[in-house]
């Protein structure tokens, strides 16, 4: 069973977002938990791969061109 569809993912991750547009840093730290793990989501959904501590950074960040998906 998925956490949340797509749409709702994108939905969570839209309204952190635009917390952050509104208020600036302020935004930040109003955005919940559920919306920070949506943002997370929804960069990976569009190909962002995660880079973990201590890891190089890969010559490519996005994983595909434009107009292919993963």
């Amino acid at each position: 069973m998925s956490r949340w569809t797509e749409d709702e993912m994108l939905e969570l991750a839209a309204r952190g977002v635009g917390k952050v547009d509104r208020d600036g840093l302020r935004g930040a730290t109003l955005v919940s938990m559920e919306e920070i793990a949506a943002m997370a989501g929804a960069l990976a959904a569009l190909g962002l791969p995660a880079i973990h501590p201590g890891a190089y950074t890969p010559p490519n960040k996005i994983r595909y061109t434009e107009g292919e998906r993963a």
